[in-house]
């Protein structure tokens, strides 16, 4: 009969823990979604695209997004498995292979690149093609600095 409580209180706190876990994962998702909407924005004004290109350059660029997010969560993954382990228990082997997967997502990410650039030409005239890799630098950086600024209010 005592453990009857100790039980309703594990599952209770393993409930608060799925539901707080659920927020958190669906904040995330809106924060993408929300910065994804900003992004088409800021690209369709600046590569002053029409109507027809946004529709179809979009679902394409957002398909890229996604395949370099995915690559970068996994690299993100292999850092904090070195980072998070306790003191003296990776091996060189370990630190080395984990560098070289690092290195290789760079790789990864040129080439998904590459890929999507072929079918950006098909949607994108030449200054804006040329112009593309200007405005997601520019993006970011707007990102950053808001980041900044907001971040020094705190």
């Amino acid at each position: 009969m005592k453990r009857f409580p100790t039980i309703l209180m594990l599952v209770a706190a393993l409930c608060i823990t799925s539901i707080a876990a659920s927020a958190q994962n669906r904040d995330r998702k809106q924060f993408r979604d929300d910065i994804r909407e900003y992004k088409h924005n800021y690209f369709k004004q600046k590569l002053d695209l029409s109507r027809e290109q946004a529709a179809s350059f979009f679902d394409i660029y957002d398909q890229m997004d996604d395949a370099v997010t995915e690559l970068n969560d996994e690299a993100r993954t292999v850092e904090t498995k070195i980072y998070e382990a306790p003191d003296g228990t990776i091996t060189d082997i370990e630190y080395e292979i984990a560098t070289r997967t690092l290195l290789e997502v760079k790789e990864k990410e040129a080439a998904i690149e590459k890929e999507y650039y072929e079918k950006f030409k098909e949607i994108l005239n030449k200054k804006q093609l040329f112009e593309l890799r200007k405005v997601e630098r520019d993006f970011t950086l707007q990102l950053l600095k808001y980041h900044h600024k907001n971040g020094k209010k705190k």
